[in-house]
Formats: C-alpha cells, sequence, structure tokens
C-alpha cells in the first residue's frame, strides 16, 4: 500500500525513486515522464549547474559546491552518468585520471562519489578494490588497539591535545590508512554487486569489524595522524553503526543505516534488525511512516554526515516527512 500511496502523494523524485527503486517499473513511458517531472524541480537545474562547473579543487568541504556532496546530491534525486542530461554536465569528467586528482585524499574523497554516480572509470574500481585490500589486510585480525602512548610524540598542537594519536603502523600516509574511513563504505556500497566473491568476502570482513562492539570504542572521528616530525593531522571520518542499541545519538543515523543496508553481513546482524525494530514504532495507523524531523535535515554540511536527506520534497507541506520517512523506511525494508 505504501508505494502505492507514494505514487499518488508525493513530488517527483520520490516518485521517480519508487518506480525505479521499490517496484522496479520497466514501462519505459511512464518512466521518462517521471524522469521529465524530476528534471524539471528547480533543485535538479541548480545541482546540475553545480557539476557542470564542478571544481576539481574543490573535492572536499561542506558546501554544496564540493564533489563530495554534488555528485550524491543528484544521486538522491535519481540521476547518475548514463542520462543524457547528466552526461552533458559532466563532459569533462569521464576524462579524469590520476593527473587530474593527484592527491591521494582528494581520490579517497572523490572516487567513491564517482563510482556511487556510475562513471564509466576503470580506475574507480580499481582503487577501491585497492583499497579493500588494504583495509582488508587490518581488519582480518579484528584488532581494534589503533592508539599510540602520546607521550612520545612532541609539539602536538593546542586543538589536537585532546585526541587520541593513532599508531603510524596504522596510518602511515594518505594513501595507506589502514583504517576503513566513511568514504571507503560509500564505495564499497556500489562495489559490492561489481567485485568477486572473494573480494565480496574481504568487505564482509571489513563490516564484520566496524559493526562489532568492539569497534564502538573508538574515538570519533578516530583521531589524529602524525604525518612527520611534529606535524599533524586529523584523520576522519569513522564508521560507527547508527542506532547503537537502539540509542539515537544524532543525524547520521538514517542515512547510515541506509549505506549499511547495501551490505548482506550487516543486513543479517542482530543490531541492524534491532534498528528496523526501532524505526516500527513511527509507523502510522495508515501503514505509512513518520519519523523524527531530525533524522531527516536539510543543511549545508558534508552528504555523509547525513544532514542532506531531503528528497525535494515542499518542507512547507504537511505532508512531506511522511512522504520522506516512508520512502526512506521502504528502501530499508526491501533489505529484510
Amino acid at each position: 500500500m505504501s508505494a502505492e500511496w507514494l505514487l499518488n502523494t508525493a513530488a517527483p523524485v520520490i516518485r521517480y525513486r519508487t518506480l525505479t527503486e521499490l517496484m522496479h517499473e520497466t514501462n519505459h513511458v511512464l518512466l521518462q515522464d517521471a524522469l521529465t517531472a524530476v528534471l524539471a524541480l528547480p533543485q535538479t537545474q541548480q545541482r546540475l549547474s553545480l557539476l557542470s562547473n564542478l571544481d576539481f579543487n574543490n573535492t572536499h568541504g561542506a558546501n554544496s559546491t564540493c564533489l563530495e556532496n554534488v555528485l550524491p546530491m543528484l544521486g538522491d534525486l535519481g540521476l547518475h552518468y548514463g542520462m543524457e542530461v547528466f552526461n552533458n554536465a559532466t563532459k569533462n569528467i569521464a576524462d579524469i585520471s590520476a593527473t587530474v586528482l593527484g592527491d591521494d585524499y582528494d581520490k579517497l574523497v572523490a572516487y567513491p562519489f564517482l563510482l556511487r554516480s556510475k562513471f564509466p572509470i576503470a580506475e574507480l574500481l580499481d582503487f577501491t578494490i585497492a583499497r579493500i585490500n588494504t583495509i582488508y589486510d587490518f581488519t582480518r585480525h579484528m584488532d581494534f588497539d589503533i592508539y599510540d602512548d602520546i607521550a612520545g610524540y612532541k609539539s602536538v598542537p593546542k586543538t589536537f591535545q585532546d585526541r587520541p594519536i593513532i599508531k603510524p603502523s596504522i596510518a602511515p600516509g594518505w594513501d595507506e590508512i589502514k583504517l576503513p574511513l566513511i568514504y571507503d563504505i560509500v564505495a564499497m556500497a556500489t562495489a559490492y554487486k561489481l567485485v568477486s566473491t572473494e573480494i565480496q568476502a574481504k568487505i564482509d570482513n571489513i563490516i564484520e569489524y566496524v559493526i562489532s562492539p568492539k569497534y564502538d570504542i573508538v574515538e570519533p572521528m578516530y583521531g589524529i595522524i602524525c604525518t612527520a616530525p611534529r606535524k599533524y593531522k586529523a584523520m576522519g571520518w569513522d564508521c560507527k553503526k547508527p542506532f547503537n542499541d537502539n540509542q539515537c545519538y544524532s543525524n547520521p543515523n538514517l542515512q547510515r543505516l541506509l549505506l549499511y543496508a547495501n551490505f548482506p553481513t550487516a543486513v543479517k546482524s542482530a543490531w541492524f534488525q534491532n534498528a528496523i525494530d526501532y524505526l516500527t514504532q513511527y509507523k502510522t495507523a495508515a501503514g505509512t511512516y513518520i519519523f523524527p524531523k531530525e533524522y531527516l535535515i536539510e543543511k549545508d554540511c558534508n552528504w555523509v554526515l547525513g544532514t542532506r536527506m531531503s528528497l525535494a520534497e515542499n518542507r512547507r507541506k504537511k505532508q512531506w516527512a511522511e512522504m520522506e520517512s516512508t520512502f526512506y523506511m521502504l528502501k530499508l525494508l526491501t533489505t529484510k
């Protein structure tokens, strides 16, 4: 009932994504009409404009102009590479190579979203598999003793002195970080269905590591790394599971739960099932869902922090939260 209700009630984005992701509609005319309505939205045109003017020197950050936000924000509207309008806005991106994003941290941030947006660039999956192998070599030991004795470090900046230092052997450099970052989880969520069963097994192990109760002790955002004598950088972000023990922490809960829904190992866990059970308290008598509005926050911040949850519903209308909540819950329920 809820999917049909969304088709009859929701705005274009939810209608289009309901057809494609929940109902798996194959009627080309129906899908094209629904997509045309999405493309006509001011939000869509604005985001496509941001994509057309994308600056690869502006990969990481909280602003809407940053690659790590532009691409997933368009993905949340149901748009990706392969669609004519998307391709036209990204004519130069398809030529991306290591020479465009030479910085290893830029690759860690950008490649997951380029992969998620279905860019046909072999380097993206190759890079992701290399990251999986690096992380797996560490997580397979289920070692959660990741911090060093701060007494051995000199001239730690005052802004970092209350944060733990990750062992150099675990994070010797941006291209060799052995701990999984939330960006890696984004990449693996797309890659899972594209890789061999051997690589899938490695991803399963990584997911087991981050949903382990022992991982809960990891400092939020991990901590800092020593990149050279007396030189320190913050490292982030961690991959902590949301709705832990049914306790709601902050907004990343819902988006991160949707992210983990891509991994069979996570979905089968007691933690994930408990989270789903927890969300059922927001079911209405009509069979729809209305989550607390802080789960659906929309503001300028990094997409991976779960702060860009809008699906282009008119938030001045009474039912906007019900429509977005219902769509998100149906997405989660399809993984059960």
